[in-house]
């Protein structure tokens, strides 16, 4: 995974991007499975200091975080707090779309012709549905 780091109205700081990919590292390998890049975004307004996070992952994922507090590294745990929330919600989303093998059943109509060959993927249905648009183009 890549970070990159910018730096407005503020000197770039070694600490600060280490301390930034530290905890966000931990936060997106937990709940993103394919990441590619974050860009990090620091600046300084008067007596605001504003963190912005921009994460690209694989499988068409991206979010955008934005934080401000009074001390930046106070801004980039909120950041990390935000991120977590935000990426937990997606991973439940993703979650809740799954077809269980008691709703085959019902739709089959008994369990005996139901087995684990059988069994529908959720990933086959999206391979089949992406070929099937492409085929109609």
């Amino acid at each position: 995974m890549q970070y990159h780091f910018s730096f407005k109205h503020m000197e770039t700081s070694t600490s600060l991007e280490s301390y930034a990919e530290s905890k966000l590292a931990e936060k997106i390998s937990k709940f993103v499975t394919k990441p590619i890049e974050a860009h990090v975004f620091f600046s300084v307004s008067k007596h605001i200091h504003i963190a912005h996070l921009h994460l690209k992952a694989g499988d068409g994922f991206t979010t955008d975080v934005e934080c401000e507090s009074g001390d930046m590294y106070a801004t980039i745990d909120l950041m990390a707090d935000k991120l977590e929330a935000q990426l937990k919600k997606h991973k439940e989303k993703l979650k809740s779309h799954k077809v269980s093998p008691r709703s085959l059943v019902r739709l089959v109509g008994s369990e005996e012709s139901v087995t684990d060959e059988d069994a529908v993927d959720a990933a086959d249905i999206i391979k089949y549905e992406n070929a099937r648009k492409r085929v109609a183009r």
